[in-house]
């Protein structure tokens, strides 16, 4: 069943018989442990991020972690993990304009050690965006 995740303590209390104190310490506690975590989806262009990208990496392995580490600092990736098959680190990868996402792979990605391929793929329109069911 997908329920709207924007339920209300009230809500959730209702739903479950737990007091709200209640329903507040086992969000408190999914949170904490890491069983739960917020990810909030957003339309991206009203803000001027109009370039949408997938980046997959080829990296030596002994770099893999050290590159996977600095990348996923980048204000420019929204999404990076250590993958297997023909490349071994993919990105999802959020631009203002083409001129930044060159910059980006130019600049950040080609200063790397150890990265031997990139391939670039633009999103030219989102089919289905992350969701439950």
């Amino acid at each position: 069943m997908h329920t709207d995740g924007r339920a209300t303590l009230t809500e959730l209390q209702r739903a479950t018989g737990l007091s709200e104190t209640a329903v507040r310490k086992r969000l408190d506690r999914l949170r904490a442990t890491g069983v739960l975590h917020i990810a909030v989806e957003y339309d991206h262009e009203p803000l001027g991020l109009d370039v949408e990208a997938l980046v997959w990496l080829s990296v030596a392995p002994h770099a893999l972690a050290e590159a996977g580490r600095v990348l996923a600092t980048r204000p420019e990736v929204r999404f990076a993990a250590a993958v297997t098959g023909s490349t071994n680190l993919v990105l999802s990868v959020l631009c203002r304009n083409a001129r930044q996402l060159h910059a980006f792979l130019s600049e950040q990605v080609g200063a790397l050690t150890g990265v031997r391929t990139a391939e670039t793929v633009l999103t030219l329109r989102r089919v289905k965006t992350l969701t439950v069911g």
